[in-house]
C-alpha cells in the first residue's frame, strides 16, 4: 500500500504540479495515507486459525511463540532466594519530594527497589513497592522506614514476602498479555477478570488507569499479564478469541489486544 500511494503521488507532484501546489498535494496525500493506515489497524479480534501463522496485519489477537521467559513466570522474589523481600505500602497527603525521600531511605539502609507503583490520587500520594535486601539488614530497613520522622505522614506499612516452595505449585508454560482500552464504564475490570478466571489463567500482574484521549473522553485502560500451566491448544485459543471478542463488543472497546506466548 505504501508504494501504491506515495510513488505515483510523488511522481505526479513533481512532474505536473506548480510550485505553489506541491505542499498542499503532499498534505492531501498524507491525509489519505493516514486514513488507510487507520483502516488497516482496525478490526475485530482475530480467530485462532488466523493466529497460527502468516503475517501480522494490524489485528488485535496475536500469537507469539518466543519470549515467554522474558515476559512471564518469574518475579524478583523467585529470582533471588538469598535475599529477604519486603512489601512496602504507604498513603498520605501529597507533597513534592516523597519519591526522593522514600527511595533514599531504602537505599541508605541497604535495600533495593525492584517493582514499584507510585501515583498521586486526588490529594493523596500512594506508594506500593517491592524491596529486596540482605537478610542481615532487613530489620534495620523496616525500622528505618517505620520510624523516620520525615516519612511519618505517609503512614508506611511493611510486610515480609516469601518465595514459592518448590513442588507446591505448577510452573507456568504459556502466557497472555491482555490490553483493553475503551470509554470508562462500570464492570470492565470485573468482566476481564472473570474471563481470565474461567479460562483457568493465573494473574501475574494487572494494572488499570484512567486516561483522557485526544477528544477529551475519559478512557479506562487495563493491562493484564497472566499465565497457564499448560500449552494453549487450538481449541483453547478459539474459545479465548470468541469470549474476548464478545467482551469487546459488549463494552464497545476501542482496543482489545491479546498476545499469546506459547513454547
Amino acid at each position: 500500500a505504501l508504494w501504491k500511494i506515495w510513488v505515483p503521488a510523488t511522481i505526479m507532484n513533481f512532474a505536473f504540479m506548480p510550485m505553489w501546489a506541491r505542499i498542499p498535494t503532499v498534505a492531501a496525500t498524507s491525509m489519505i495515507w493516514t486514513a488507510i493506515l487507520s483502516a488497516m489497524r482496525g478490526g475485530d479480534v482475530i480467530h485462532s486459525d488466523e493466529m497460527m501463522g502468516g503475517q501480522v496485519r494490524g489485528k488485535t489477537f496475536e500469537l507469539m511463540k518466543e519470549g515467554f521467559n522474558d515476559m512471564f513466570g518469574y518475579t524478583s522474589v523467585d529470582l533471588d532466594p538469598s535475599l529477604s523481600h519486603v512489601c512496602v505500602s504507604a498513603a498520605g497527603p501529597d507533597k513534592v519530594g516523597w519519591v526522593s525521600l522514600v527511595a533514599n531511605a531504602v537505599a541508605l539502609n541497604g535495600g533495593n527497589i525492584t517493582h514499584s507503583k507510585m501515583v498521586r490520587l486526588g490529594h493523596d500520594f500512594i506508594v506500593l513497592m517491592h524491596v529486596s535486601v540482605p537478610p542481615e539488614k532487613v530489620r534495620v530497613l523496616v525500622k528505618a522506614l517505620n520510624h523516620d520522622k520525615e516519612l511519618k505522614p505517609l503512614n508506611i506499612r511493611t510486610s515480609f514476602l516469601t518465595k514459592r516452595q518448590t513442588g507446591k505449585y505448577k510452573r507456568p508454560i504459556s502466557g497472555l498479555h491482555i490490553r483493553c482500552v475503551g470509554e470508562d464504564r462500570s464492570g470492565m475490570l470485573a468482566a476481564v477478570a472473570q474471563e481470565v478466571s474461567e479460562a483457568n489463567l493465573s494473574v501475574e500482574n494487572i494494572t488499570t488507569e484512567l486516561k483522557f484521549n485526544n477528544s477529551g473522553r475519559r478512557d479506562f485502560v487495563i493491562d493484564c499479564e497472566c499465565t497457564a500451566t499448560h500449552v494453549l491448544s487450538q481449541d483453547d485459543m478459539e474459545v479465548l478469541s470468541s469470549n474476548f471478542d464478545s467482551l469487546k463488543h459488549e463494552f464497545d472497546l476501542d482496543t482489545m489486544d491479546i498476545r499469546i506466548y506459547n513454547p
